[in-house]
């Protein structure tokens, strides 16, 4: 199958029917990561999962089994169930992550016609910057290019924010990973039609985006 239609005729849809059915469960989980970036701002990237968070929510278990009651009819398997970290797979295809997360959180939320409570870019972005530092995903260059690209950046309050999350998140080391991103990792993405960046031109963009990032 090509992969283009998997997402269109296969992931999204059921994407969109999970999104529903939390949406009407009324729980403070809010959509955030790559899938609110690609389905609700940029459309740059075809994106897996989703990705729910609260913020050290006292009731997070009891929404956790409420999120799991109504999906029920769907198919649930692969579920992992911890004290601030829930995961499973609905119908064989979707993982879902419900995450209680650290108090900070930055901005507030919008709305949007597939959730009614997503994550801002800032907050968005700050998570992409920590992630940098902890896994190896060209996905997490991608975002935090696409978001650079999109609006003037602070990237001053944006460290701040990182602080506030999570420590030893400094300019210069994420300056470092961006200027040794290999750029063949880009063929790793599955791009929406007639996003994909010319290679070169998106080594010139994170090139700006370092200058701007480290001026003092």
């Amino acid at each position: 199958m090509d992969t283009t239609i998997y997402y269109k005729d296969k992931l999204y849809p059921l994407q969109d029917k999970v999104l529903k059915i939390i949406n009407a469960l009324g729980t403070p989980f809010y959509l955030t990561g790559g899938t609110a970036l690609s389905r609700c701002y940029f459309n740059h990237r075809y994106s897996d999962d989703l990705d729910f968070f609260v913020n050290k929510d006292a009731n997070y278990q009891v929404c956790v089994a409420k999120i799991i009651d109504g999906l029920t009819n769907l198919g649930i398997a692969e579920l992992r169930k911890f004290d601030t970290f829930s995961s499973f797979k609905v119908a064989d295809l979707l993982k879902v992550d419900l995450v209680n997360d650290i108090p900070s959180h930055i901005g507030g939320f919008n709305t949007f016609d597939i959730y009614s409570k997503v994550d801002n870019l800032q907050n968005i972005l700050s998570n992409k910057i920590s992630a940098l530092v902890s896994r190896d995903e060209p996905k997490d260059v991608v975002d935090i290019w696409t978001i650079a690209r999109s609006q003037k950046v602070d990237w001053k309050q944006i460290f701040v924010d990182v602080s506030s999350k999570a420590v030893g998140i400094f300019p210069p080391k994420i300056a470092e990973r961006l200027e040794t991103f290999p750029l063949e990792l880009l063929d790793k993405v599955i791009w929406i039609e007639e996003k994909s960046p010319d290679k070169e031109l998106f080594k010139v963009d994170l090139q700006k985006i370092i200058d701007i990032m480290l001026q003092p």
